[in-house]
Formats: C-alpha cells, sequence, structure tokens
C-alpha cells in the first residue's frame, strides 16, 4: 500500500532544474502542463499522468494526458474522477490521496476502477487535488508502474514540494486566463464603438487602437495603423516634455486639447483630447487619445456626445454620415451634394436610420443626436 505520510526535506535533482523552472513560469495551462508532465516523469517512475480541470461536480470537462514511451501505443487514460468520487465526497478539500487510500474505505472502488480500464497497466495512482473554497477544480492524476508500489523519501519530498508548486500555478493560470477574457471583451466592446481612440504608453506606444483611429492613422501616412501619426507623436511628446522635465505632469490633474496639423497636407488637421494618465501598471503612465478629424463629416458623427455612442453602433459608418450631418441641420439635397450621392439613395438611408434608431422623424433624429 503507497501511503503518503512521510514527508523529507526538499530535493529536487540538478535533472529537474528546467522542468521545475518552467513550472514557475507558465502563463497558460497548456505551458503549466507541459511543465508539470515534464517533471513528473523525469522524478517518478510515472506509468502515465492526467490534468483533469474545468470540473463541474465531480465532472471534469477539459483534461490533458502524458503517456511514457513504452506506452505510446496504448489508449489514453480515461479523464474521469469517478473511481475517487466517493472518496472526495467523504474527504472534502483533501489535498493528495492515493488509491490505496480509496480502496481502503471503499470497496467498490476495484470495481469502479477495472470497469474503466480493465488492464490500466498499473497498479497504484496518486491524485492531487485543488480546490476554490469548497469547489474542486483541478486533479493530477499520476500513475506509477506496475511493480513500483513504495516510493524513496527523494520521491515522496519531491510530491510534498510539488502540491503548492502546482497549486499556485494553477491559480497565476486561472487569474491569467481570467485576465486575458476580460480584456477581449474590453477589446471588442472598443471595436465596437465609433470613436477613434488610442490608449497609449508614456512613449505613445499605442497598446491599443481602435479601428477607427487606425483608419485616421493610415489617412495620415501609418499604413498599418497600428502606430500613431509621427506628428500626433511629436505634438503629444512636447506637450508632455518640458513639464516633465520640471517634475510635473501637465495632464496628471485633466485631460487636454490639442490640434496638429499634417506636414505635407496642411489641409488635414486632427483634434486630440488627452486624458489624465492611468497608472496602469510599474508606475508606467498611460493615457487615452482621442481623435477628431478636422472637416471629416464621418468624424462629425464621431464628435457627438458619449451618451450617443450606442446608438451610433447601430449604425453603418456610411450611414453615420449622413446622420452627422443631418444632426448639423443638413437637408436632404445638401447631404447628397456633399456625399457625392444620389438625393434617393440620401433619402433610403435616412429611412435606413429612423428604423436602426427607432425615431419616426428628422426632428426625433436631430434631438436624438445632439
Amino acid at each position: 500500500m503507497l501511503m503518503l505520510d512521510n514527508y523529507g526535506a526538499s530535493a529536487a535533482g540538478d535533472d529537474t532544474a528546467t522542468a521545475r523552472a518552467d513550472l514557475l513560469k507558465a502563463l497558460d495551462m497548456g505551458a503549466l502542463w507541459h511543465a508539470c508532465a515534464s517533471l513528473v516523469t523525469r522524478v517518478l517512475p510515472c506509468h502515465s499522468c492526467s490534468l483533469m480541470f474545468d470540473i463541474d461536480g465531480l465532472h471534469p470537462q477539459q483534461g490533458h494526458h502524458y503517456l511514457t514511451e513504452a506506452q505510446e501505443e496504448a489508449p489514453l487514460p480515461v479523464t474521469s474522477l469517478d473511481v475517487a468520487a466517493p472518496y472526495l465526497i467523504a474527504n472534502p478539500k483533501v489535498r493528495w490521496y492515493t488509491f490505496s487510500q480509496i480502496v481502503s474505505q471503499d470497496a467498490l472502488a476495484e470495481v469502479r476502477l477495472r470497469a474503466q480500464n480493465p488492464a490500466p497497466g498499473w497498479r497504484e495512482f496518486i491524485h492531487f487535488a485543488f480546490w476554490n473554497g469548497k469547489r474542486l477544480e483541478a486533479v493530477l492524476s499520476i500513475r506509477i508502474r506496475a511493480g513500483h508500489n513504495a516510493l524513496s523519501e527523494r520521491e515522496l519530498s519531491f510530491l510534498t514540494d510539488l502540491y503548492p508548486v502546482l497549486d499556485a500555478g494553477l491559480q497565476r493560470v486561472r487569474k491569467l486566463e481570467s485576465e486575458r477574457v476580460r480584456h477581449r471583451a474590453f477589446e471588442a466592446l472598443l471595436y465596437r464603438l465609433p470613436v477613434a481612440a488610442a490608449i497609449v504608453d508614456q512613449h505613445m506606444i499605442p497598446v491599443y487602437i481602435s479601428p477607427e483611429a487606425s483608419r485616421l492613422c493610415r489617412r495620415w501616412g501609418r499604413h498599418d495603423g497600428d502606430l500613431l501619426p509621427e506628428a500626433v507623436e511629436e505634438s503629444l511628446r512636447s506637450r508632455l516634455r518640458s513639464p516633465l522635465d520640471a517634475g510635473a505632469d501637465p495632464l496628471a490633474l485633466h485631460g487636454g486639447m490639442l490640434t496638429v496639423r499634417h506636414r505635407e497636407r496642411p489641409q488635414l488637421s486632427l483634434r486630440l483630447e488627452i486624458s489624465a494618465p492611468l497608472q496602469l501598471a510599474g508606475g508606467r503612465r498611460h493615457y487615452i487619445v482621442t481623435m477628431v478629424a478636422d472637416g471629416d463629416d464621418e468624424a462629425s458623427a464621431l464628435a457627438l456626445s458619449p451618451r450617443t455612442l450606442t446608438l451610433l453602433q447601430r449604425l453603418s459608418p456610411s450611414e453615420r454620415k449622413v446622420a452627422a450631418l443631418v444632426a448639423r441641420g443638413l437637408r436632404n439635397e445638401a447631404i447628397a451634394q456633399q456625399l457625392c450621392r444620389s438625393r434617393k439613395t440620401v433619402e433610403s438611408q435616412i429611412s435606413s436610420i429612423y428604423r436602426k434608431l427607432d425615431v419616426e422623424s428628422r426632428a426625433q433624429l436631430v434631438r436624438l443626436l445632439n
């Protein structure tokens, strides 16, 4: 019977240092699993191992598996906690246990195991159970090769050290995955908003740039649209440089407005609104820069009050131009001339705008957008 009540000092050999370092550095579940499997199979007489996670009740929704080279042709282990389920229910929040411990309390455990796998190729397993409060979140299953019913002091010490490291790694990965989901949702929201905006660091390098801002940047000569135009970068740096040298940030208490003209095409200009600095990480400043092109009819739509942004999402870019000109008081014929469209096309688009914004008249539309 393999028991886990003999704890020794840490004894990680030099040959496991790289795998252990990878485990400590892992930032996603795939990297965490690869490092864990590499580490476990270096130290223990491992037949196979599995990491089961996203556990609903006692039913894992996802899992990773590793089979030793000698077992490459064997089928993958069953990703299930059916064998251990009664033991887990009887021992809530247990951190680790063995198949032998389950059998000592549950005579039907052998029957459930053989029903899953009549010839597993191993006689003993060790389970690490990882909890979030009362909820089981993940289980690492390590199956020991037949003939190895007793682990050495070094191997038991390794297991003692491995549990808290892997537990911390799982918590880190879960937190990072949650942050990634929030970041993707944030980007999706910004992507839908019809506003030309960028979040830039203190060197004016964008960490996010909206599609509308990317369009403006391309118009100003940035072909990839992922960087601010050079004239904008220089103007923003100049705005910040002198006061910063004196030890004060001119935007520390409030944002600022700035107008920048294109160097080669002076008819093009951008109105910039710069937010107060955001302290996002490591004390580094970040800023939200909102851009509006002077004389750009579509940008006029984007310059409407923030409360209209969700309304503008319902319109196509072409319809936004028409809606902006209606909001400025232009009649259909003037809108058609300014946008080089037929009056019939403009009338059709206005009807579409009425329908999408749930208004019935021009007056209602003007009130809605102003």
